[in-house]
């Protein structure tokens, strides 16, 4: 088995009692026993967070650790009374370390606290105790000791201050400063270098010297954790304000831990730099950004599928905004961010939305579309150009999640890598290989890169375009998604090549389309989603069995669109996504021809769809074309000509033209009416409801 860390090589734990005057600053170091502990449960605790209250749900979770039965990734395992902490029963690490994090401290301290019941204290004593007497400091490695403190400082405020709590002896009491000082010494001298880790560390020593000015080495860790934190802030977060690893579930943990600073700060009258809240304001913009309508976030990269709609209520305190409050209150109060869509183009993240102000919030329409690398770490997928795709208030197209970060294949699958390769996600796959070579933990070798070509939120249309190129094959993916009317989606993928491959697109579901879809003429129709191509002979269409994992260790069949063709050279796919509400409309998709000065244009310099979409009350047809290249050439499709990167046109059931839709456009004539004349001078054509608007445009890619 690898383990998903490494195990920091440590000394045995020592046995010495450190003296109270070595352990306590004056005048506590002068103190008894009896008194030291009389003055820990009267002093005031104005300077940790306010605690809630525990409830019957915490002791029914708290009933089985008196057992020492312990249920953790959702992998349960009973322990001996006097087990050995470094052993680990289960063959997947993460057990072991989830074990020494002690998350199942809140549980027994809210129990406590609910019920007055002291078996909940003891059971605290005893696991903590003899955690102490067993184990070394930084087992495992520095980030689990920073789960660790954090996780005893918050069942000490239950057990300690203003309680009578018989379990807590003034022996007990000294072994456990003399532990929470030690480990938060060993920190500042054992820090993971750089990313999440590191702020968790960080996090805990500030806590610790917070907490406790009684130690009498909290100034010094004060001092250190303040420096270090700004410093880690400035490092952590790129400067669109996405956290560095590329994974929106650890994003949310650093913000987090972070958050947790600036409360700590202001309860203890502490001022931080101006710089650290500019910081957080950005990167709570990307949390408001990529929670999608239902509230609930993408799992891109490693991390399961949560919602962080409570922190953003916690960050509402300290960073009190209208979009905050839009987002919380799904429209009812505040204002919506001021940008409809929205590209992060450091981290290559882009977000594409219909109008912030739809009722209900939820129907909102949203895709994530991740043309970022691998990010910082051992938390990237080889997921480039992939995205998610949500609503009318259900995720549609979804990225699977982790599951594990095991390697453990007894029943003869690597659930690491089913997880973490490209066939696990929403992109294209050539000649059956991973974008780059498999690795459990951090990347060896050239990394694929990928980058946005260009960018734009407009009337009626967004539009992006994005590039990756992979160490494993000599392809360029190309991938260009256009969002028509705020309805529903086009995909353009383009594979340029020499020699001849094969070429896969994979369209991941929710399990909730498991036995609910449908494979048709043109793609398929799930739950609230068609998906349809022109029909091409040379495509083949399957539904394979895949599998979405929302939380560590859980995974639930889920259906997968597969489209795959080979080709001697370069490939395509064109793609509708149509979301629906109610019944689905009927969808038909055809390739229209495209010429130039009287020749045929191949597919790899541009292409063009006619799109029928029949309702029981309306009928659009609808018409898309797309130059991969941009450049002079003057393009002629049905009764189009243009000179442009990309147009949409709409028409009703009679043929009348009811919007037009053109970008990087210098000449568009629609059934000999020429609309536009703007040679030399790339705009942005709009029209709609009578009214034509044209803006300039400089073609680059905004921050």
């Amino acid at each position: 088995m690898k383990p998903t860390y490494p195990i920091m090589e440590l000394d045995a734990p020592s046995e010495t009692v450190i003296p109270m005057q070595s352990l306590l600053v004056a005048p506590f170091a002068a103190l008894t026993p009896a008194e030291l502990i009389s003055h820990f449960r009267q002093r005031d605790v104005d300077n940790y967070f306010p605690l809630s209250a525990g409830k019957a749900k915490h002791i029914a979770s708290a009933a089985p650790i008196l057992d020492n039965q312990f249920t953790l990734n959702n992998e349960t395992h009973r322990l001996d009374d006097k087990f050995d902490w470094l052993h680990n029963p289960s063959p997947d690490l993460e057990w072991l370390i989830l074990l020494h994090k002690f998350y199942y401290s809140r549980d027994l301290a809210l129990a406590y606290d609910c019920s007055g019941d002291e078996r909940y204290a003891d059971k605290w004593v005893a696991l903590v105790g003899s955690w102490i007497e067993q184990v070394p400091d930084g087992f495992v490695n520095s980030q689990v000791t920073g789960r660790r403190l954090q996780q005893w400082l918050l069942a000490y405020h239950y057990f300690v201050p203003g309680r009578h709590c018989s379990a807590i002896t003034a022996e007990f009491l000294l072994a456990l400063l003399g532990s929470i000082q030690s480990q938060a010494v060993f920190l500042s001298r054992n820090l993971t270098p750089q990313g999440n880790h590191r702020t968790i560390e960080l996090y805990a020593i500030f806590a610790v010297a917070l907490v406790f000015p009684e130690l009498s080495q909290s100034a010094e860790l004060l001092a250190f954790a303040q420096q270090e934190l700004m410093a880690n802030l400035r490092d952590d977060f790129l400067a669109d304000g996405v956290q560095k690893e590329l994974s929106t579930d650890y994003h949310h943990t650093v913000l987090k831990n972070f958050l947790r600073v600036r409360e700590l700060a202001d309860l203890n009258e502490l001022t931080l730099p101006e710089a650290f809240d500019a910081i957080i304001r950005k990167a709570l913009e990307f949390s408001i950004h990529a929670h999608k309508p239902d509230g609930w976030l993408p799992a891109i990269n490693d991390g399961d599928i949560n919602s962080y709609l409570s922190l953003l209520r916690k960050a509402q305190r300290y960073y009190p905004s209208n979009a905050l409050s839009y987002v919380l209150s799904q429209g009812e109060q505040g204002m919506p961010p001021t940008q409809r869509s929205r590209l992060f183009a450091d981290s290559g993240y882009c977000i594409l939305r219909s109008d912030w102000a739809e009722r209900p919030y939820v129907d909102n329409r949203y895709l994530f579309f991740d043309c970022g690398g691998l990010g910082f770490g051992s938390h990237g997928h080889y997921d480039l150009l992939s995205f998610e795709v949500a609503a009318y208030g259900r995720s549609l197209i979804v990225d699977p999640g982790r599951y594990t970060y095991h390697e453990h294949d007894c029943d003869g699958v690597n659930w690491r890598h089913a997880f973490k390769g490209t066939a696990a996600h929403n992109t294209i796959m050539v000649d059956g290989k991973d974008q780059m070579a498999y690795q459990c933990h951090e990347p060896v070798g050239p990394q694929p890169r990928a980058a946005v070509v260009s960018f734009e939120s407009n009337q009626g249309f967004d539009f992006v375009h994005g590039r990756a190129l992979s160490p494993q094959y000599e392809v360029e993916h190309q991938r260009s998604i256009f969002f028509a009317e705020a309805e529903y989606w086009i995909i353009s993928d383009l594979l340029l090549a020499a020699d001849a491959h094969r070429y896969e697109q994979f369209f991941h579901l929710g399990p909730e389309a498991q036995g609910q879809t449908e494979l048709q003429e043109q793609g398929i129709r799930a739950p609230n989603l068609l998906i349809a191509q022109a029909r091409r002979a040379e495509i083949e269409t399957s539904l394979k069995p895949g599998w979405v994992s929302r939380e560590y260790g859980v995974k639930q069949p889920a259906p997968v669109l597969s489209c795959s063709q080979e080709c001697t050279g370069s490939g395509w796919f064109q793609t509708v996504l149509y979301p629906f509400k109610g019944d689905a409309p009927a969808l038909r998709v055809a390739a229209l021809s495209v010429t130039s000065l009287g020749q045929s244009v191949p597919a790899t310099q541009a292409l063009a769809l006619s799109i029928r979409i029949q309702s029981e009350t309306t009928t659009y047809h609808d018409c898309f074309f797309v130059a991969h290249q941009p450049g002079p050439s003057q393009h002629h499709f049905a009764d189009v000509i243009c000179r442009a990167q990309l147009v949409f046109i709409r028409r009703d059931a009679e043929g009348g033209i009811l919007s037009v839709r053109a970008y990087a456009a210098e000449w568009l004539e629609i059934g000999g009416r020429k609309l536009l004349d703007s040679i030399g001078k790339p705009v942005c054509l709009n029209y709609a409801q009578g009214q034509l608007k044209i803006d300039a445009i400089d073609g680059s890619v905004p921050a």
